[in-house]
Formats: C-alpha cells, structure tokens, sequence
C-alpha cells in the first residue's frame, strides 16, 4: 500500500508558532487499500465517564488513543490516517491545547484535516470530536 501526502506550491497551509512544520496535508493519495472509518469519537472511558472536563489538550489525547485503539482493530496505526474532521466547541482553546496532542499523534505525517467550531456536540460536557479515515493495504 502508498500512501503520499502532498502540500502543493502555491496552495496555503496553515501553520501554528508553536508548532514546528505543517499541520496537516493538503492533500492525501492511496494505491491498492482497504478503508477504515472511525466514527465520530468523544472523550469518555469505557465507563461513560468524561475524561478530562474543561480540558480540551486531555480530550483531545483521550480521543487520539481511542482512535488509536479503533484503528489496532483492523491492524492500522496512526501513520495509516489519511484525513480526520475535528469539531470543536473553542477554536483558540483547541489551537492552543488540542492541536499540538494532535500533531504530537500524528507525527511527522499529518493527515489531511478539517477542523469546524460548532455550538454543541453530542454531549454538552465535550469540547472535541474527531473522526477518522485510514487506508491499509489489501
């Protein structure tokens, strides 16, 4: 399986001070894979407990490791991402707190990414939401 993640010339792509290096891809390209789709994952333990309450840097982690689990299910990891959509309740608390856990988990490789400020998420204690798509070979 191929996976390129490519930033065009001449395309924006946002980046952070406090963060060394791209964000995200601009855009991903896969050959000969099998899709996984993680739902939309909120930060809660296998007890419905919230993880982190006010906290979006410990939801955002608290997310990232679910996906992380989700995606062992089928034998993918992390650098197998190749887009994740982000929901957030605070945007600047999310740039600040939640996006370096998610550049930290994703390492060198982001995928592509879309992050939206929304009013509410399914439970009214969660700051973020993510979902995401992997691709591994046949």
């Amino acid at each position: 399986m191929t996976v390129e993640r490519r930033n065009p010339k001449g395309l924006y792509v946002r980046r952070l001070p406090s963060v060394d290096g791209p964000i995200y891809s601009q855009v991903t390209s896969t050959v000969g894979t099998r899709s996984i789709h993680v739902a939309g994952t909120l930060p809660f333990d296998e007890k419905q407990q919230l993880v982190g309450e006010g906290d979006v840097g410990v939801q955002t982690r608290c997310i990232l490791e679910h996906i992380r689990r989700s995606l062992e299910e089928f034998g993918a990891t992390p650098a197998d991402v190749v887009r994740t959509k982000t929901y957030v309740i605070d945007m600047a608390s999310y740039l600040e707190q939640g996006l370096p856990e998610w550049v930290k988990f994703f390492g060198g490789e982001p995928p592509t990414s879309t992050t939206v400020g929304v009013t509410e998420l399914a439970d009214n204690r969660a700051l973020v939401e993510i979902e995401a798509y992997a691709e591994i070979a046949e």
